[in-house]
């Protein structure tokens, strides 16, 4: 466990912490810009969406590998010479997909991206637990969400600066992630040593909460498709570059809209049934995606509400597992918690590819359709067997998103050591 360390003014603690953000802000703008990249060239050069969900399942399994094995290396090296060693692994990984532009090849390397990314969440995450009070590690998470969202949104509209064919922009992103090391290797700030968690298995999970296990599952997924698959739907739909960019863009920027109200709401109201509402509107936000043609603006509109109710599931379904999970097994249940999430987000490129080769771009969405159609039902019938949990008794939702899972250790520990 992390050790205890004295309470600082929120001022003190951000001016303390400002390089890890600004080497993260960096290093999700180059990401950001990688991402677009790809299916981008791919569109360029004929690779089919079905191989470019290969591509991006790859990388999703990367991000599984990766968080669970690199707190031994933090342990052993320390946080800045990973920091370092993972960021520049992922500058190379950029290059290399540059140069080779061969499917197979890109897979390896971007499971080995993968690899590198997580293990950097790791590293500034416990890092940033490390360094901030529980006065105001709230402010912490939610300045980190934002630079994530925002930082990946800008790399994507970076794409409009060159053309994705050639060698440009593929160094720009390298150079933007290779700079991130510079604030982190001259910072003063330090953090203690992490120490392995004590697990659970999903069986176990599954028995305490089936509802977050499958939610947090189908969640997961649909957030993994419309993060990485985004941009294949806009290169199949022949939107311009610039529009492809826009529209990847505002799926991210939806996401930090609804945060905190729809988190807010949960915390006032059965928690059940914020989440049979979020996840019907976004059920028929993809309805409406999958009939409306990609030619005007309606579709930038609606994948920016789409984003707005999707991305806020996944702290909803943590916090739901929260309210059920005893308290002295939730740092247990974390890792089966981010375990099941990376399933989701592995299958889930690879289904919406398949679903784009057999009914067009348009299956991008009604893949969608389907995954909230199950989760309603299945959501409303859980609230039908089993009562919710007294609302002054529900654990408070925390504006998180799914990825390497440290986060929510951070929020398990802040709820077993309050204070």
């Amino acid at each position: 466990m992390n050790q205890e360390i004295t309470v600082e003014r929120p001022a003190s603690v951000f001016s303390g912490i400002g390089a890890l953000f600004i080497s993260f802000l960096l290093l999700q703008v180059g990401n950001g810009l990688q991402r677009i990249l790809l299916p981008l060239r791919a569109e360029s050069e004929g690779i089919s969406a079905g191989m470019m969900g290969l591509v991006m399942a790859f990388h999703f399994a990367g991000y599984l590998f990766g968080a669970r094995f690199i707190i031994g290396a933090i342990n052993t090296v320390g946080h800045i010479r990973v920091f370092a060693a993972l960021a520049s692994t992922a500058s190379i990984a950029v290059l290399i997909n540059a140069v080779f532009v061969v499917p197979a090849s890109w897979m390896v390397v971007y499971f080995i991206s993968g690899i590198c990314n997580a293990g950097i969440f790791v590293v500034l995450e416990s890092w940033l637990n490390a360094k901030a009070s529980n006065e105001v590690r709230g402010k912490v998470l939610g300045t980190y969400m934002m630079i994530m969202m925002g930082g990946t949104a800008a790399g994507f509209l970076l794409i409009n600066l060159g053309d994705a064919s050639g060698f440009r922009m593929f160094i720009f992103s390298s150079v933007l992630i290779s700079s991130a090391v510079i604030p982190v290797a001259l910072t003063s700030t330090s953090a203690p040593p992490l120490q392995e968690e004590e697990r659970m298995k999903i069986g176990e999970l599954f028995n305490i909460i089936p509802a977050a296990v499958v939610g947090l599952f189908l969640a997961s997924f649909v957030q993994a498709s419309t993060s990485s698959m985004s941009t294949v739907f806009g290169t199949e739909a022949e939107m311009s570059t610039g529009k492809v960019a826009l529209f990847t863009a505002v799926g991210f920027v939806g996401a930090v809209v609804l945060q905190f109200p729809l988190g807010a709401l949960s915390d006032r109201l059965p928690r059940r049934s914020v989440i049979i509402g979020a996840t019907l509107i976004a059920g028929l936000l993809a309805l409406l995606g999958a009939l409306t043609p990609t030619t005007g603006s309606w579709i930038i509109i609606i994948h920016l509400c789409f984003g707005a109710f999707v991305f806020p599931l996944y702290g909803l379904f943590l916090a739901l597992a929260n309210d059920w999970i005893p308290a002295e097994r939730r740092i247990a249940a974390a890792s089966a918690l981010v375990l099941v999430s990376s399933l989701g987000a592995v299958i889930s490129p690879i289904i919406t590819a398949q679903s784009m080769n057999i009914f067009g771009p348009s299956g991008f969405y009604w893949t969608f359709v389907g995954v909230f159609a199950l989760l309603f039902v299945y959501m409303t019938y859980r609230v039908g067997v089993r009562e919710a949990v007294p609302i002054e008794k529900q654990s408070a939702f925390r504006p998180i998103v799914a990825r390497s899972g440290e986060i929510f250790h951070t929020v398990t520990r802040r709820i077993r050591k309050p204070h």
